[in-house]
């Protein structure tokens, strides 16, 4: 009996197999309340359609996984997260 190799899969629309041959992963980190002041803006302003447009920039940039993060104390951050999550993975070009 072989061994068989385990890797991490992601999945979105399309699945990512990381594999150690794979040198590089580009993580979108632009959809992240903590490390822009341009996305918390959005997000504390209701704008969730601009904020979608920033996940959308980021894949258009090379991003393979997104870094979304909504944790911020002026935000209902549980909300804020389902309400962004549900709207990129109605994004084809985002989701995948």
């Amino acid at each position: 009996m072989s061994a068989q190799t385990r890797h991490t899969r992601l999945s979105g629309l399309e699945p990512l197999v990381i594999t150690p041959d794979l040198l590089f992963i580009n993580v979108g980190e632009r959809t992240n309340v903590t490390g822009s002041a341009q996305f918390k803006k959005l997000i504390k302003e209701g704008r969730f359609e601009e904020a979608v447009d920033v996940a959308r920039q980021q894949v258009a940039n090379g991003a393979q996984i997104l870094d979304v993060n909504m944790d911020e104390g002026l935000i209902d951050s549980e909300a804020a997260m389902v309400r962004f999550l549900n709207l990129i993975m109605s994004e084809p070009d985002i989701a995948r």
